[in-house]
Formats: C-alpha cells, structure tokens, sequence
C-alpha cells in the first residue's frame, strides 16, 4: 500500500485501518506498506515522484520475466 500521510480522500487512518484487516490473517497477503508526504493526487501528478523508487522495486520483486 502506498498511503499519503496528507491524502484528504483516503486518509492516514483508514489505510491503517486497511493494513490491519488485511494481516491480521497472518495470510502474507500484504507485500508493501508505506507512507509518503503525500496528498491524493500526488501518486498522479504529483511533483516529488519519488514513491516511483519503490514502485519499481515491488515490480522487479514480483515480476516473473
């Protein structure tokens, strides 16, 4: 998950909330969670784009080319 700690749409706390139903399975099914100063759109059309660093890491992680 890749949460804006500033996102007015999909705030800090339901991500929170998101993670913790997500794994409290213990099913492994969450492979990524981080925050960003970020705002909602920032994952768009944002300036500071650096979020793309990691993006790029989970792809080349679970790519199976």
């Amino acid at each position: 998950m890749f949460v804006g700690t500033v996102d007015d749409l999909g705030d800090k706390i339901d991500a929170e909330w998101a993670r913790d139903q997500i794994t409290a399975g213990g099913s492994g099914a969450l492979k990524f969670f981080k925050e960003y100063k970020a705002g909602h759109s920032t994952f768009m059309i944002g300036k500071d784009t650096s979020y793309e660093d990691d993006l790029v890491k989970l792809l080349n992680q679970y790519n199976n080319h």
